[in-house]
């Protein structure tokens, strides 16, 4: 039995945080179609980079997580270089 996908505010606490939204579709008696994923993560100076992901109700959740899992290292490391860039301790390269 799956459990359906609720809704999840971002934390806004620490460096990384994420949110979850069920689309809804109200001409299916509130059937969900689509979940919306959300990720976020701020550098030094406090700029917010997001990402965003839409999937369709039906995805199987392993495929959500090991994209979602990816995306996350994908941003934690986008989000280190531009810290390392503002310490001054990596050129860019």
């Amino acid at each position: 039995m799956s459990v359906p996908f609720r809704h999840k505010r971002p934390t806004g606490k620490g460096t990384f945080s994420y949110g979850r939204v069920p689309c809804v579709d109200t001409r299916e008696f509130g059937a969900v179609t689509s979940i919306s994923y959300r990720l976020f993560r701020r550098d030094q100076n406090g700029k917010l980079h997001p990402k965003f992901f839409n999937f369709a109700a039906d995805t199987d959740r392993a495929e959500i997580a090991k994209t979602l899992n990816e995306a996350r290292h994908q941003l934690r490391n986008l989000v280190d270089d531009i810290d390392l860039k503002l310490l001054g301790v990596s050129d860019g390269n």
